[in-house]
C-alpha cells in the first residue's frame, strides 16, 4: 500500500511517498522513511518535492534500522540536513506503477465509510499511517472520537472504494459502545 495525502498544496494528484526522519551523520545525508508498498521504490521517482514543490533529488546510500540513508542533491553538510527533519516528499501521481489488486492508496481509502459487518454505520476513515510496525487506520466517530486499528484482515474487511465503505471488525470490547 502506498501512502497519498490530498492535501497537498499545489494539487490533489500527488502521493506522499516518504518522509525524511532526521540527519545522518556530518555531510548531508539524512534517514528517510519510504511510504511505497514496496520500499524501494521510492528511489523510481525523480525528483520528489515536498508540499511546496520544491524539487529533491536522492541517492540511496545505505539502510539502517529500517530507514534508508540518503543523500540529497545540493544538501551538503549537516546543519542543511538538519533543517529538512519532518519533511514529506511527494510524487506525481502519473508516475505510479500499476497497483496490485488488493493494494490501495492512502488517499483512496481517506473518507470512506467505516461499516461493521452488519451495515451500521461505525465511523468514517480520517487517516492511514505506518509509524513502522504496519499500517494502521484511524476512524473517527460521529461524538468526534477517534480510534486506530491495525490494517489487517483481523480488523479489516471487505474495501469497496467505488461504493465509498470499508468493512471492520472493531474489538469485542468496542462493539457494545453505541457509535452512531
Amino acid at each position: 500500500m502506498q501512502r497519498p495525502d490530498s492535501k497537498h498544496p499545489n494539487t490533489n494528484q500527488l502521493t506522499e511517498v516518504g518522509q525524511i526522519a532526521s540527519a545522518h551523520g556530518i555531510r548531508g545525508q539524512v534517514k528517510l522513511r519510504s511510504f511505497t508498498a514496496d520500499p524501494d521504490a521510492i528511489f523510481d521517482y525523480s525528483p520528489v518535492t515536498d508540499k511546496k514543490g520544491k524539487p529533491y533529488l536522492l541517492t540511496r546510500e545505505g539502510y539502517k534500522e529500517q530507514l534508508f540513508i540518503v543523500s540529497i542533491k545540493g544538501v551538503t553538510d549537516r546543519n542543511a540536513a538538519e533543517l529538512l527533519k519532518g519533511t514529506v516528499l511527494y510524487a506525481a501521481i502519473s508516475q505510479e506503477v500499476e497497483k496490485a489488486e488488493n493494494e490501495w492508496l492512502y488517499s483512496e481509502l481517506k473518507g470512506l465509510e467505516a461499516r461493521l459487518e452488519s451495515g451500521k454505520t461505525y465511523g468514517t476513515v480520517v487517516s492511514v499511517d505506518n509509524f513502522g510496525a504496519g499500517d494502521i487506520i484511524e476512524i473517527e466517530h460521529k461524538d468526534g472520537s477517534t480510534e486506530m486499528l491495525p490494517f489487517k484482515p483481523a480488523f479489516i474487511g471487505d474495501i469497496e472504494v467505488e461504493k465509498g465503505y470499508l468493512v471492520i471488525f472493531p474489538p469485542e470490547y468496542m462493539e457494545g459502545e453505541d457509535r452512531e
